[in-house]
């Protein structure tokens, strides 16, 4: 919620900071003092803020958001949801909305998926680092896929 406050520009991190200062000890509010803390509104989704908190609550590094990827011309060719730079990992969330409520008129849903799949090859290409994807169905096992992320990043064996 206060990831997408601010990437929507409803408020800027200050103005949300002297917000909670104003209430941050009202009943019921304990909860919420990391949240307001990590807000930075460069999330564009719920399920990359989920996948950040994730990564927080589970100790692992956190991950930079928006990583652009650019070619050896300096052209940019794509912008990941997270990367690990320091550990050669890129990272995407995948919601249903890149593959259903927004498809154009007549794109065909298999068409999105071979030109995300085409987006994800070249970017491990010009990178050289390995890709992470996570769903909605990974949030509901977050023990499971912070060992994934573990050993993806190569924090295990």
């Amino acid at each position: 919620m206060f990831d997408s406050l601010l990437h929507h520009r409803l408020a800027t991190y200050d103005e949300l900071q002297a917000r909670f200062r104003l209430m941050q000890f009202w009943p019921k509010t304990r909860h919420l003092h990391i949240p307001v803390r990590m807000a930075d509104g460069k999330c564009e989704s719920v399920g990359e803020s989920r996948g950040r908190w994730l990564c927080w609550a589970c100790g692992l590094p956190m991950p930079e958001l928006q990583f652009p990827v650019y070619d050896a011309d300096g052209v940019l060719r794509g912008t990941c949801d997270w990367a690990w730079p320091d550990h050669r990992t890129l990272g995407e969330f995948d919601g249903r909305v890149k593959y259903g409520r927004l498809l154009l008129p007549g794109q065909d849903p298999g068409e999105v998926v071979f030109g995300e799949k085409q987006r994800e090859d070249l970017l491990r290409e010009l990178t050289g680092f390995g890709m992470l994807r996570l769903t909605w169905s990974d949030y509901e096992r977050p023990q499971v896929t912070s060992h994934r992320i573990a050993r993806m990043l190569k924090l295990t064996g």
